[in-house]
C-alpha cells in the first residue's frame, strides 16, 4: 500500500508542472528564475489556482501582478487569506520571488502574450 502510493505522489509531482500549462501560455524559453517559480507555483499553488471546479482558486497570471503589484502578491503568499493558507514557514523569501517573476510571464490562453 504505502509503495502504491509513493508512486502516486511521484506520478503527481512529476505531472504537475504539465497541469500549469494547460489553462497558460508562458513564453518559452523561461529564465532560471522564472522556470524555478514555475516548478514551484506548479508545487505549491497549482492544485488551487488552476481553473477548475476541482481547482476553484482565481487563475494567476501577469495581470494578476500588474493589477495587485508585487508587494501585495508577496504578502498574500506569505500570510495567507481566509481561503488560503500562509507559506511564510515553508517558502523561502527568494522562492517566493521566483513565482512572482514566473507569474509575471504568465498569460492566460487565448489572450495576446504581448502587452497592449
Amino acid at each position: 500500500m504505502n509503495r502504491a502510493l509513493s508512486r502516486c505522489v511521484v506520478v503527481l509531482v512529476t505531472l504537475s508542472p504539465f497541469a500549469v500549462t494547460s489553462w497558460v501560455q508562458a513564453p518559452l524559453p523561461l529564465a532560471e528564475t522564472e522556470s524555478k517559480g514555475r516548478g514551484l507555483f506548479a508545487q505549491r499553488c497549482a492544485n488551487c489556482h488552476g481553473g477548475t471546479a476541482q481547482n476553484p482558486g482565481p487563475l494567476l497570471s501577469r495581470q494578476t501582478v500588474e493589477r495587485l503589484g508585487e508587494p501585495v502578491i508577496r504578502e498574500k503568499v506569505r500570510k495567507g487569506s481566509s481561503m488560503m493558507p500562509g507559506f511564510e514557514y515553508s517558502v523561502q523569501a527568494a522562492q517566493i520571488d521566483q513565482i512572482v517573476a514566473f507569474l509575471k510571464t504568465v498569460v492566460p490562453r487565448g489572450q495576446p502574450a504581448s502587452p497592449e
